[in-house]
């Protein structure tokens, strides 16, 4: 979302009396540019509720997220939060803060953006030359997702279907839309495969599709 639709949004918010969920998720990881503001860093008007979770940029099974609020909402949210399952152990969360504080969560940050780039640049260059110019790869900026669309005459998710049988996992991009006219894609992730992979993965599916 651009800088003036998310001001435009705000906007929106203010006038109507509205909340704003925003789920920054994967934004430690752009690749091309300078992210662009969170809605809560712009909002002048605590509108505003920001959330994330460690579990994509540190590891799963620590099982801690965060949630940025505006002060009015802090007690009714803190005692939902205690009727719901009192909290996570404050251990993990003493053991983060100073894993944070002492500068390791933001090197570990920079060297993780550095590895996933890499493997971003190998999958689109591999799509590039293995499907050519039918496919095309908008978005490609940040996260650890690629999406990739496909001439109208594929069947996304018979391809994933039969992408599946091959151990090739990969998600229907209709899956994602409301309504109809959805144009036929594919979203491929990356986060977890190694660079030897990517290419050989690619050719499976050029062969898939075609």
């Amino acid at each position: 979302m651009s800088a003036a639709r998310r001001f435009r949004l705000l906007q929106w918010a203010q006038a109507n009396g509205a909340w704003i969920i925003e789920d920054d998720y994967d934004s430690e990881y752009r690749y091309e540019s300078m992210p662009i503001a969170s809605l809560q860093g712009l909002d002048d008007h605590a509108r505003v509720v920001y959330i994330g979770t460690f579990s994509k940029v540190l590891f799963p099974a620590l099982r801690l997220g965060y949630i940025v609020l505006p002060v009015d909402l802090i007690e009714p949210f803190r005692a939902v939060r205690r009727v719901l399952d009192i909290g996570p152990p404050t251990f993990h969360q003493e053991v983060l803060a100073e894993f944070i504080a002492e500068g390791h969560f933001a090197r570990h940050i920079r060297r993780m953006r550095g590895i996933y780039r890499e493997r971003k640049d190998m999958l689109v260059d591999s799509i590039r030359s293995e499907l050519g110019s039918e496919v095309e790869t908008p978005g490609a900026e940040a996260g650890l997702h690629l999406t990739i669309t496909l001439p109208a005459r594929c069947r996304e998710i018979e391809i994933a279907e039969r992408a599946a049988q091959q151990q090739l996992w990969l998600w229907p991009l209709s899956r994602y839309y409301t309504g109809r006219g959805a144009q036929p894609g594919l979203v491929l992730g990356f986060g977890s495969a190694g660079l030897k992979e990517i290419r050989p993965a690619v050719r499976k599916l050029r062969n898939l599709i075609s």
